[in-house]
């Protein structure tokens, strides 16, 4: 016997959803959504992604896809079957929080609200009427984001908020790995919400600004966030919003590559939001001589030597104050 989410995953991807033309409680103007999907080379991922979005049950929300130079014919998928989609045709690649960040430069005049997401999604039909509401309700919400199931395990949570330990450094989701349960049904305030799936403020990214682009990707979120913390504004995690996340699709399939910018950007953020991580407790100092040698021990042991050098090359990145693009 299927499970609910299970049903609901399936009826979104089947497009058997009907589009009711009007958010619960009959509200004939809501508030519109921009909805920002970055791509790189995952044609058949965005193209199921862009189904899933169309299928939201949402009346007034729009898509802009920033694609990243892709060579795989995604470009031309989405001007094809997608003609209602505003494609923002990069010359070549950017990362992820440069395209995320051009996106919602278009987005916020043009919407109050924006919805960031990945090209490797599967949204609940309701999901804009629910973050929405929640944003409506009290407009100190800047960042709300969602509860985030595997795309192949859709019981298992990926993403209940997140946070960042004060002493080791280490980030990490709650409810990751673990099967739902009551517990993760609970609204609450996070250091900071995975931008695979965020509703964010215009007025907040207009004054703020949008990702960090020289992050290029990881920490661009948590980063994200804790800026909107700053600038006053809200951070909640809202789990009556469901999404479902195909994981290991692009930067994942390189660890020595993804470690490399993971720990790079980690001390970036470590240092940069120090106050509101662990007051003035040195967080990041513990990450670089404890935290990334506990790992790089680890990754030797087991004889994974690139992982441990990619870690190391983080390091000194970090130390030396290089960011943007790796290689480029």
């Amino acid at each position: 016997m299927s499970s609910p989410a299970n049903e609901i995953r399936t009826r979104v991807q089947t497009g058997s959803v009907p589009s009711t033309g009007a958010t619960e409680g009959g509200s004939k103007n809501p508030p519109s959504v921009g909805v920002v999907v970055v791509n790189y080379n995952l044609k058949d991922s965005l193209r199921a992604t862009l189904q899933s979005i169309q299928q939201v049950n949402y009346p007034a929300f729009s898509i802009v896809v920033c694609d990243n130079a892709s060579k795989d014919g995604s470009q031309e998928m989405v001007r094809r079957e997608f003609p209602d989609v505003h494609l923002i045709a990069n010359p070549k690649e950017l990362g992820y929080a440069k395209a995320a960040s051009l996106g919602m430069e278009y987005m916020a005049p043009r919407h109050p609200y924006i919805f960031s997401t990945t090209n490797d999604v599967t949204l609940a039909p309701d999901i804009f009427t629910v973050l929405v509401e929640a944003a409506e309700k009290d407009p100190a919400l800047g960042v709300i984001g969602t509860k985030i199931f595997f795309y192949d395990r859709p019981t298992v949570l990926w993403h209940a908020g997140a946070k960042v330990h004060w002493f080791h450094g280490h980030s990490f989701h709650y409810g990751y790995n673990q099967d739902d349960q009551p517990r993760f049904d609970q609204v609450r305030e996070c250091a900071y919400v995975t931008g695979c799936g965020v509703l964010l403020r215009s007025a907040l990214v207009q004054r703020i600004g949008g990702f960090k682009e020289d992050l290029v990707f990881y920490f661009e979120d948590a980063d994200l966030c804790l800026r909107a913390w700053e600038a006053g504004s809200r951070v909640i995690y809202l789990p009556a919003a469901k999404m479902w996340h195909k994981t290991s699709t692009t930067l994942a399939r390189n660890r020595s590559l993804q470690l490399r910018y993971s720990t790079r950007n980690n001390l970036y953020f470590l240092q940069r939001h120090q106050p509101r991580i662990g007051g003035s407790w040195p967080t990041h100092w513990t990450y670089v001589w404890l935290t990334c040698p506990l790992k790089m021990a680890y990754f030797c042991l087991w004889g994974q030597w690139k992982n441990a050098v990619g870690i190391w090359r983080g390091i000194q990145d970090w130390r030396q104050g290089k960011y943007g693009m790796i290689g480029s």
